[in-house]
């Protein structure tokens, strides 16, 4: 309110004083409002409303490369070992390798030689526990075999492989027999076959140990009926397998 609407309002106050006065104040106008007050204090909060109804669902806008991504998270635990999975397609050969070092040369290339096959000729049954004497050669290498003694006295140690076939017409015991000369000798193996008025074909072998100077042969028992004649033959055979190294 400026000053002059303030001059206005005290003049009509003093009047309105005035004419109350001369009339006793016996009527009471209304007074005017007042200025109004400073603000009060805010009330307390009033109690929660009612929950609102369920919003429409959101939609996803998606990603695109001029967002930013976050920060990868901490990896998770393993997970449980699977199925054995079908097995797949073989792989495509591998480069061939590089050539090996030659190796050394097989005992088939041995320089040491040493086999014999001889054959009994002779009609007359051998002597017992005497050496049967082969006297025909068939193959004879080095002249290990003595066809006088029936002996093959071992020049080249190793292991041998000696083995006979024998005809007779009855009982045949035959001993292969190893020794040197002038000691005591050792059956080690024997062989039998008892019929009687029979023929008949034995067979045996035997693989031996040789040292140099040690002899083998084949020694008849009592029981022997050992032929010697043409379409019943008696072969003695003997061959070295592997030399001493």
């Amino acid at each position: 309110m400026d000053s002059r609407g303030a001059l206005t309002f005290f003049c009509i106050f003093l009047l309105s004083v005035h004419s109350c006065q001369a009339q006793s104040c016996q009527a009471h106008m209304p007074g005017l409002h007042g200025i109004p007050g400073t603000p009060g204090a805010d009330g307390k909060d009033g109690a929660d409303g009612e929950k609102g109804d369920q919003g429409p669902p959101g939609t996803f806008v998606g990603w695109n490369e001029e967002d930013e991504r976050g920060d990868p998270g901490l990896p998770g635990n393993p997970g449980k070992v699977g199925p054995k999975g079908p097995m797949g397609p073989p792989g495509q050969p591998g480069p061939r390798g590089l050539k090996g070092l030659k190796g050394e040369s097989g005992e088939y290339k041995t320089e040491v030689h040493s086999a014999f096959s001889v054959k009994k000729t002779t009609i007359g049954n051998p002597r017992k526990d005497q050496p049967i004497r082969f006297d025909q050669e068939i193959i004879n290498v080095n002249k290990q075999y003595d066809i006088r003694t029936g002996k093959f006295t071992c020049q080249y140690p190793g292991l041998y492989y000696f083995t006979y076939h024998a005809s007779s017409r009855g009982h045949l015991c035959i001993n292969i027999v190893k020794g040197r000369f002038n000691s005591e000798s050792k059956k080690f193996v024997i062989f039998c076959d008892q019929v009687l008025n029979i023929f008949q074909a034995t067979t045996g072998g035997v693989v031996l140990k040789v040292s140099k100077g040690e002899s083998i042969w084949l020694e008849p028992t009592d029981k022997n009926h050992m032929l010697g004649t043409q379409g019943a033959d008696c072969i003695f055979s003997g061959f070295l397998l592997f030399p001493e190294s």
